[in-house]
């Protein structure tokens, strides 16, 4: 079953648009959402969340938003690339405002990660640094007790063993089977930890929709001292360096000077979008 099914989404800017995009979020799964700066991530997420007009159609667990707005705003939270309340407020106040937004609300596990990330709550979020805020919205967004979560790169700005934390505790958000999480990152280390399925995005369309196991199984990446004819036709995002040439392919590879591995999100972003650059994926 699918958390959100979207089918036909348009986003016209003039200058950069998403268009008739088709897209398949997996329902009780970690879907990690990867492109450029620019390439489309957060205005899908706006649209998503109905901040940003477009045709084509969204289903949230099957049902017209149209129809069902209340229970599907209850049901959704998200974090967007910036804060969606007043900086001059409090949390102590933003805890009720939410409660009273949000009948689930927890305002119990609202406490308790406030100080578990050493966040004061009579403290101006003006006077938080980036990272404070970052986690301060993401708190905010666990304790609406949502279904489907929806982050737009939520660990950015914040250092790496607050990060590890916050890691952990999407993964035990995930222990509950019916719930989703949509994850749009730069940090792509955090999705080989917790995605179960990898969207790549360039210039407003798809340019790779996967479970991350497959892409495990299917590409490697391959270093080479020498470039004959053979590798380069089969060669994704072929870069040159000191030593010889690295690229990401599809098939198994073996050869005197020849030497691969299971690449990372990020090797596979970068490859993958360098040999779309060039025209040189394999479909």
């Amino acid at each position: 079953m699918n958390a959100l099914e979207i089918k036909n989404l348009t986003v016209d800017f003039g200058d950069f648009a998403i268009r008739k995009m088709n897209l398949d979020i997996k329902k009780g799964a970690v879907t990690g959402l990867v492109g450029r700066n620019g390439a489309g991530k957060s205005t899908l997420i706006k649209t998503i969340m109905r901040q940003q007009p477009a045709t084509g159609s969204i289903l949230y667990d099957g049902k017209k938003f149209s129809e069902h707005e209340v229970e599907i705003l209850s049901k959704t939270a998200c974090v967007f690339d910036a804060p969606h309340f007043s900086l001059s407020a409090k949390p102590k106040k933003l805890k009720k405002a939410f409660a009273a937004l949000y009948p689930a609300f927890n305002g119990q596990m609202f406490d308790e990660l406030c100080a578990k990330f050493n966040l004061p709550q009579d403290k101006r979020v003006v006077k938080y640094s980036l990272g404070m805020q970052r986690k301060l919205c993401i708190i905010i967004a666990l304790c609406q007790s949502p279904e489907l979560l929806i982050l737009d790169e939520p660990t950015s700005g914040i250092d790496p063993v607050d990060r590890a934390e916050v890691v952990a505790l999407l993964q035990q958000f995930m222990l509950d089977e019916n719930h989703t999480i949509l994850f749009s990152t730069h940090i792509t280390e955090d999705l080989d930890k917790i995605a179960d399925y990898i969207v790549m995005i360039e210039n407003g369309r798809i340019l790779l929709n996967e479970d991350k196991v497959t892409l495990t199984e299917k590409y490697r990446l391959v270093s080479a001292g020498t470039m004959t004819e053979e590798l380069r036709a089969i060669a994704i995002g072929l870069k040159q360096n000191a030593f010889g040439y690295t690229f990401i392919c599809d098939r198994p590879v073996e050869g005197e000077g020849i030497s691969s591995k299971i690449p990372t999100v990020e090797e596979l972003f970068v490859y993958l979008s360098a040999g779309n650059m060039n025209g040189d994926m394999r479909q």
